[in-house]
Parts: structure tokens; C-alpha cells; sequence
């Protein structure tokens, strides 16, 4: 039974023993874009959905994806093969993908065609428990998001701002952060997005506030049980804030001072997304 394995170059590796060389443009400038995925009852849930979301990051970033899906959910099907889950176990695996080797110190992109087909891919497939506690949360007032950013649009390597805000609400005793926009609208936390439920209906940040386009929220509005809107940072006690990804739903029961007092069983959305 193992913790975690690795993928890279046609071979099953130890995480710890996938070597990125030090020109990968990946490594070097976070010049990459990536997925992480739940395992659930050993299947990658919503993989079309996230595969979906690479390519589309792929084309607004000008990344030559060169991936073979069939190929790919070959790969992830005998990764969790190798992980040897029980039903009731969980599991991720992060599909990397970087722009390529860079050629001297140049930022420039020499051409989007050079790219061979898997040479710039790597998994990592990690045994994990859905993280489904509750969470204190720190308004970020170092950081905000660009809206009009392309990046904020992609899912890339670099988490430099998310590390800065977790690091700022942390050394204030706070689990977590959430980011505002540059025009102080409501958009999303460090490493989640944020479902709102306000006078009995449940909200979510727009997608012009900046805030990633995230899987669990898209399949909510499919879902049609909340509505996008422009949010302001000026919660109310009596107010559900949930924070989600593909991999964690928490409700915030703490902003900033200001104490939460409704009780919500963040599962409802855990079993209603991933049903």
C-alpha cells in the first residue's frame, strides 16, 4: 500500500525521484499549468471537466499541449490501480505540465511547436482525506487580484501570492486568506473559491471579479443552486460561507473579527458536486 508515486518519462517513480532539469521553463519561471483531481471509489472524478480546463489554459496562455487523452486517463486508471484504495479511500493526482526547456536566460518563447509529445508532463498521485473542518479566515491586505489579469484566468505552478496570504493570515492566527480585486470586490481565497448563502440563496464571486473558474463552483451553477453576482467583502453574522475546491469544502465560521453563528454541514456539497 503506497502513500504516493509519481509518473514521468513512461516510468512509475517515487515523487521524491521526479528530476525537472534546472532549464525547464516549469522550474525556472512557473511557466506551466496543471490539475488536481479527487479519487473517489478509485475513479478520477469530473476528469473531462478538469481536462477541459487545461486545454483551456493551454490556448490562453499559448502552451503547445501535446497530451493523448486516451493515453492520459490510461496513465491515471493504472496510477490508482498502483495506489491499491479501498472504496471508502480517497485519493488526488496533480497532471503537471510545463511550456518546456528554456534555451540560456531568456524569458523569450522561442517557438510553441518545439514541444515533444509527453516529454513536458508529470503526475503525482497521493493518498488523502478530503479536508472538511471548519476555518478562521483573514481579509489579505498585502494582495489582490487583477481582474483583467489573463493569469487569473489559468490554473499555473506559481503560487507565490497564495503562500504570501496564507502566510499573512497565518502569523495573525488565522487558518486561511481571502483575496479581494483590485476594485475591493469579493473573489476567492488562497487555494479556493467561495459559495455564499445570504437570504436563503446561495451566491458566488463572478467570474469578472477575477476569481479562478473552479470545477466544484461550475458544476453548482450547472446545478443551478447558486448564482454568480458582484460581492462586496461586508459579511453578515447570520451568513454561510463555504470554501471549496476539487480536493476540500469548509465552511468559514470566522471572517476577520467578525464571528459566524450559522452551523452547515459542508457534506451537503461534498455528496451534491461529486454525486
Amino acid at each position: 500500500m503506497r502513500a504516493s508515486l509519481g509518473w514521468y518519462k513512461n516510468q512509475w517513480l517515487d515523487i521524491d525521484r521526479i528530476l525537472i532539469t534546472a532549464n525547464n521553463r516549469g522550474l525556472k519561471f512557473a511557466d506551466g499549468i496543471f490539475e488536481t483531481i479527487l479519487i473517489k471509489e478509485n475513479k478520477p472524478v469530473l476528469l473531462d471537466e478538469h481536462l477541459q480546463r487545461l486545454e483551456k489554459s493551454s490556448k490562453i496562455l499559448n502552451i503547445n499541449l501535446k497530451i493523448n487523452k486516451l493515453n492520459l486517463r490510461q496513465i491515471i486508471n493504472d496510477g490508482i490501480r498502483k495506489l491499491s484504495l479501498n472504496n471508502d479511500q480517497f485519493a488526488s493526482v496533480r497532471i503537471n505540465y510545463s511550456r518546456g526547456n528554456n534555451e540560456g536566460r531568456t524569458l523569450k518563447i522561442n517557438s510553441t511547436l518545439e514541444t515533444k509529445d509527453l516529454d513536458n508532463l508529470w503526475l503525482e498521485f497521493y493518498r488523502i482525506k478530503p479536508k472538511l473542518n471548519p476555518i478562521s479566515v483573514f481579509i489579505s491586505q498585502t494582495e489582490k487580484i487583477n481582474e483583467f489579469s489573463l493569469i487569473s484566468k489559468c490554473k499555473t505552478f506559481s503560487y507565490i501570492q497564495a503562500i504570501q496570504v496564507l502566510k499573512e493570515a497565518n502569523e495573525k492566527s488565522f487558518d486561511d486568506s481571502i483575496i479581494l480585486n483590485t476594485s475591493g470586490e469579493l473573489c476567492c481565497g488562497s487555494t479556493f473559491n467561495l459559495l455564499i448563502k445570504r437570504n436563503k440563496q446561495w451566491i458566488t464571486p463572478r467570474k469578472e471579479s477575477g476569481c479562478l473558474e473552479g470545477i466544484m463552483v461550475a458544476k453548482a451553477l450547472k446545478l443551478k443552486i447558486v448564482k454568480e453576482e458582484l460581492i462586496s467583502p461586508e459579511f453578515q453574522t447570520d451568513d454561510i460561507i463555504v470554501a471549496i475546491n476539487s480536493l476540500s469544502c469548509r465552511q468559514i465560521n470566522q471572517v476577520n473579527d467578525l464571528k459566524l453563528r450559522t452551523k452547515f454541514d459542508p457534506i451537503y456539497f461534498w455528496d451534491l458536486l461529486y454525486s
